[in-house]
């Protein structure tokens, strides 16, 4: 009977030792992913942020590019915006009837 005794206690103990060991692998593994994630976001937001500065900056080019083309061709741009404007009223008059 103490063999089987001295057995039981032996499984209970390599049982726990297991369990604490797997929580342990577990814990690691989590910190790993972690650190992952964080490395992968930090990444992203470097990447995202320089590109919103490249499209911001290739928007405030076009917009001057279009102002000057309407300064250069002041007359068509007031009579393109004059016609834009008819147009936009005729639509919202023939919406409202």
């Amino acid at each position: 009977m103490t063999s089987w005794g001295n057995r039981d206690r032996a499984e209970q103990k390599a049982g726990r030792f297991l369990k604490e060991l797997q929580a342990q692998d577990l814990h690691d593994q989590l910190d790993a992913v972690r650190d992952y994630l964080r490395d992968l976001t930090s990444s992203f937001s470097k990447i995202a942020n320089r590109q919103w500065s490249h499209t911001r900056g290739r928007a405030a080019d076009t917009m001057h590019e279009a102002e000057e083309i309407m300064k250069d061709n002041l007359a068509a741009s007031l009579v393109v915006a004059l016609d834009v404007s008819v147009l936009i009223g005729c639509l919202i008059r023939r919406g409202t009837e």
